[in-house]
């Protein structure tokens, strides 16, 4: 079965929201307006029945009008008022008087009925095959005898049953045609309200992995569809630099690896030449296999980084002793400064501790005192410091190498981002700095670089606290 389109949904949704709406208001319409109508046909039968009892006169056992007859305003209102009129003796129940116009209908009651309207003098409605009549009640005693009469004044309900039919064929069909009205302009209006979105549709289906720098035009408006454009906008901006990090990723990733397999294979080439001249092969050997370390430590690091960023590797909260830290990786890399002449220190610190992950924050002082080693040329130094920084316990490490490039500054951290590395000579994937960002994130840390060209730079991890004498403090 196919499914509904979302306009005819909402065509429908707003249909039957109108029509409920519709019916509830015609409903309570005609109920008002039948209420007033009611209303008015009361007021009007109690006025005519003051008027009656003004002008009734009993005289014996007759009861008459009496009224100015030479007046046609009074005699027209007493003609009206008594159209329907008829009177009876309460205790015979007998009819004393009747108006003309009620002697067809066919209207009389019992003694028994009479006498039961007189007890409860109320107004009531009847129905006869020819109309319908309002009558009241009342009880009059005259005077001059000890008769008690029932004076039974009616007014006719024809106008209000006429205008109720009315309304009823007025509703009967002006509500369906409203309704196909209002459901036309409901199909058009929410035609209008998804075109945006139709034309976001469009350009959507347009913008491929080579045009990811197109934009959904936003109206500025300020509505949801502008909100839905931005949002939409944003996107974009996350997958264009997503695909530009996986190509330069791609990109980096085969030069990295295409240099170490071109060089182990102009080794190999170069083994089997020397084997066939009968050649020791063995420095051909180690050479090999420097290459194929290369290799190894490039995919190792690429896969503890990819690990870290998918949040694999788990990082622990231990008491870390930040100067016994920064001695052990001092000590480890001291031949390897020595062996390019480069004079690596610890400077004297204060016992200070924080809670993080040992291995991690070793992995973060190797990294950054092996790229100071490596930048650093001959007779330079490297310092590792431990100290407090405003009360933030703080690790920095200072090199006397070729410092950074400002403009080259916020590139350091990228993954494959090597630039200085590759135009220097040095050997380098760029996987280096961003494992150290991700382990400062990962301790709540704060990494900052100050680097002068042909001076050095200065790497600096502020920590956010220090532990005390009771043990680990939780990390604000």
């Amino acid at each position: 079965m196919k499914r509904l389109t979302l306009r005819t949904r909402l065509t429908l949704a707003n249909a039957a929201i109108l029509s409920s709406l519709l019916a509830v208001m015609a409903f309570g319409y005609y109920r008002v307006f039948a209420r007033q109508m009611d209303a008015d046909a009361t007021v009007e039968l109690a006025e005519l029945t003051r008027g009656v009892r003004g002008y009734l006169r009993f005289e014996g056992d007759r009861a008459t009008l009496a009224y100015d007859r030479r007046d046609p305003g009074e005699a027209a209102f007493v003609q009206d008022a008594a159209r329907y009129l008829q009177i009876y003796d309460v205790g015979t129940g007998r009819l004393v008087e009747q108006s003309e116009a009620l002697a067809p209908l066919g209207v009389g009651f019992a003694p028994g009925e009479v006498r039961a309207f007189a007890a409860n003098p109320a107004d009531f409605d009847l129905r006869t095959a020819r109309r319908a009549i309002r009558f009241s009640n009342s009880v009059v005693a005259p005077d001059e005898g000890p008769t008690t009469y029932l004076v039974q004044v009616g007014v006719p309900l024809d106008a209000r049953d006429a205008a109720l039919r009315h309304v009823l064929r007025l509703f009967s069909w002006s509500l369906p045609a409203g309704l196909v009205v209002l459901v036309g302009i409901g199909r058009w209006m929410a035609g209008r309200a998804l075109t945006p979105i139709a034309r976001f549709a469009g350009v959507a289906r347009e913008i491929g992995v080579d045009s990811l720098d197109r934009r959904i035009p936003v109206a500025g408006s300020g509505d949801e569809l502008d909100e839905l454009a931005d949002a939409f906008n944003t996107l974009l901006a996350r997958l264009e630099r997503a695909v530009d990090d996986m190509r330069q990723f791609s990109a980096a990733m085969a030069h990295e690896i295409r240099t170490p397999l071109a060089a182990l294979r102009a080794e190999l080439e170069t083994s089997l030449r020397g084997v066939r001249a009968g050649g020791d092969p063995l420095d051909r050997v180690a050479s090999q296999l420097e290459e194929v370390d290369k290799l190894t430590r490039l995919v190792g690091q690429l896969l503890t980084l990819a690990r870290a960023e998918a949040g694999e590797l788990a990082v622990v909260a231990e008491p870390v002793a930040l100067r016994a830290l920064a001695q052990s990786v001092v000590d480890a890399l001291e031949p390897v400064a020595q062996s390019k002449d480069v004079a690596l220190s610890c400077e004297p610190a204060d016992a200070i501790e924080i809670a993080g992950d040992p291995g991690w924050l070793e992995r973060l002082l190797i990294n950054l005192v092996d790229n100071a080693i490596r930048f650093t040329p001959p007779g330079g130094s490297v310092r590792v410091a431990v100290f407090r920084d405003g009360g933030a316990p703080s690790v920095a490490v200072r090199d006397t190498g070729a410092g950074i490039p400002s403009d080259v500054l916020p590139k350091i951290f990228d993954r494959f981002w090597a630039g200085p590395v590759r135009t220097s000579g040095h050997d380098g994937a760029g996987l280096g700095l961003s494992l150290v960002k991700w382990i400062v994130e990962q301790h709540a840390a704060t990494l900052a670089v100050v680097s002068h060209p042909g001076r050095g730079s200065v790497f600096t991890v502020r920590f956010r606290r220090e532990l005390d004498a009771r043990g680990p403090q939780a990390q604000a």
